[in-house]
Protein backbone atom coordinates (compact mmCIF):
# COMPACT_ATOMS: atom_id res chain seq x y z
CA UNK A 1 0.00 0.00 0.00
CA UNK A 2 3.08 2.51 0.71
CA UNK A 3 3.69 2.17 -2.86
CA UNK A 4 0.49 3.16 -4.25
CA UNK A 5 0.07 6.03 -1.32
CA UNK A 6 3.45 7.42 -2.98
CA UNK A 7 2.62 7.44 -6.54
CA UNK A 8 -0.94 9.18 -5.38
CA UNK A 9 1.56 11.57 -3.42
CA UNK A 10 3.62 11.94 -6.71
CA UNK A 11 0.35 12.64 -8.64
CA UNK A 12 -0.91 15.34 -6.65
CA UNK A 13 2.67 17.02 -5.61
CA UNK A 14 2.88 17.02 -9.95
CA UNK A 15 -0.27 19.22 -10.31
CA UNK A 16 0.93 21.36 -7.22
CA UNK A 17 4.10 22.45 -8.63
CA UNK A 18 2.96 22.09 -12.59
CA UNK A 19 5.59 19.40 -13.02
CA UNK A 20 4.88 17.75 -16.01
CA UNK A 21 7.46 15.49 -15.64
CA UNK A 22 6.61 14.16 -12.71
CA UNK A 23 3.24 13.92 -13.77
CA UNK A 24 4.28 12.06 -17.18
CA UNK A 25 6.11 9.46 -15.05
CA UNK A 26 3.34 8.31 -12.47
CA UNK A 27 0.36 8.82 -15.30
CA UNK A 28 -0.19 5.95 -17.15
CA UNK A 29 -0.61 6.28 -20.78
CA UNK A 30 -4.44 5.74 -21.69
CA UNK A 31 -5.29 7.80 -18.51
CA UNK A 32 -8.61 9.84 -18.37
CA UNK A 33 -9.96 12.83 -15.81
CA UNK A 34 -13.33 12.80 -15.75
CA UNK A 35 -15.08 15.74 -14.05
CA UNK A 36 -18.28 16.89 -13.81
CA UNK A 37 -17.82 20.94 -15.05
CA UNK A 38 -14.91 22.73 -15.91
CA UNK A 39 -14.32 25.95 -13.39
CA UNK A 40 -18.07 27.71 -14.20
CA UNK A 41 -18.53 25.50 -17.23
CA UNK A 42 -21.32 22.65 -16.72
CA UNK A 43 -21.13 18.76 -18.26
CA UNK A 44 -18.93 16.04 -17.89
CA UNK A 45 -15.39 17.01 -19.07
CA UNK A 46 -12.93 14.05 -19.80
CA UNK A 47 -9.55 14.33 -20.35
CA UNK A 48 -6.74 12.44 -21.98
CA UNK A 49 -3.11 11.83 -20.40
CA UNK A 50 -1.79 14.50 -23.24
CA UNK A 51 -4.85 16.79 -22.17
CA UNK A 52 -4.40 16.43 -18.81
CA UNK A 53 -0.49 17.55 -19.01
CA UNK A 54 -1.53 20.23 -21.18
CA UNK A 55 -3.77 21.95 -18.52
CA UNK A 56 -0.86 21.31 -15.82
CA UNK A 57 1.61 23.03 -18.14
CA UNK A 58 -0.18 25.90 -18.88
CA UNK A 59 -1.22 25.94 -15.33
CA UNK A 60 -4.90 25.63 -16.23
CA UNK A 61 -4.87 22.78 -13.80
CA UNK A 62 -2.75 22.88 -10.82
CA UNK A 63 -0.29 25.68 -9.42
CA UNK A 64 -1.41 25.09 -5.66
CA UNK A 65 -0.42 22.79 -2.92
CA UNK A 66 -2.76 20.45 -1.35
CA UNK A 67 -3.26 17.96 1.42
CA UNK A 68 -3.83 14.38 1.29
CA UNK A 69 -6.97 13.04 3.35
CA UNK A 70 -7.62 9.41 2.21
CA UNK A 71 -11.08 8.13 2.82
CA UNK A 72 -10.29 4.40 1.64
CA UNK A 73 -7.82 2.82 -0.33
CA UNK A 74 -8.26 -0.68 -1.41
CA UNK A 75 -6.44 -2.99 -3.63
CA UNK A 76 -7.40 -5.76 -5.13
CA UNK A 77 -4.55 -7.50 -7.71
CA UNK A 78 -2.70 -4.98 -10.01
CA UNK A 79 -5.51 -2.50 -9.47
CA UNK A 80 -6.39 -0.13 -6.49
CA UNK A 81 -9.10 2.65 -5.78
CA UNK A 82 -8.36 5.88 -3.65
CA UNK A 83 -11.09 7.79 -2.18
CA UNK A 84 -9.49 10.85 -0.92
CA UNK A 85 -9.97 14.67 -0.48
CA UNK A 86 -7.51 17.26 -1.55
CA UNK A 87 -7.75 20.43 -0.27
CA UNK A 88 -5.59 23.58 -1.53
CA UNK A 89 -6.30 26.99 -0.13
CA UNK A 90 -9.14 27.86 -2.94
CA UNK A 91 -10.53 24.58 -3.82
CA UNK A 92 -11.18 20.81 -2.16
CA UNK A 93 -11.36 17.89 -4.52
CA UNK A 94 -13.54 14.50 -3.66
CA UNK A 95 -11.37 12.57 -5.57
CA UNK A 96 -11.76 8.53 -6.97
CA UNK A 97 -8.54 8.06 -7.91
CA UNK A 98 -7.32 4.49 -9.65
CA UNK A 99 -3.71 2.92 -9.83
CA UNK A 100 -2.73 0.27 -11.55
CA UNK A 101 0.12 -2.27 -11.50
CA UNK A 102 2.17 -2.46 -14.87
CA UNK A 103 5.82 -2.69 -15.92
CA UNK A 104 7.39 -3.29 -12.41
CA UNK A 105 5.01 -0.45 -10.98
CA UNK A 106 2.24 1.70 -9.77
CA UNK A 107 0.89 4.30 -11.92
CA UNK A 108 -2.72 6.70 -11.88
CA UNK A 109 -4.82 5.40 -14.86
CA UNK A 110 -7.97 7.52 -13.83
CA UNK A 111 -8.87 10.28 -11.64
CA UNK A 112 -12.46 11.47 -11.38
CA UNK A 113 -12.71 14.75 -8.91
CA UNK A 114 -15.99 16.32 -7.39
CA UNK A 115 -14.69 20.04 -7.29
CA UNK A 116 -15.84 22.40 -4.51
CA UNK A 117 -14.90 26.05 -4.85
CA UNK A 118 -13.91 27.89 -1.42
CA UNK A 119 -15.02 30.99 -0.83
CA UNK A 120 -12.28 32.80 -1.00
CA UNK A 121 -11.15 31.47 -4.64
CA UNK A 122 -11.20 33.55 -7.43
CA UNK A 123 -12.55 32.03 -10.05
Amino acid sequence: MQQIKQTIASFVKGGDTNDKDLLDRVVHPQYQNIQDGFFKDQGIYVFSKAEYLDLVDRKTFGGSPRTIQYESLKQTGNIAIAKVILESAYLKFYSTIVTVFEKDRWMVISNIPVVETKQNAEY
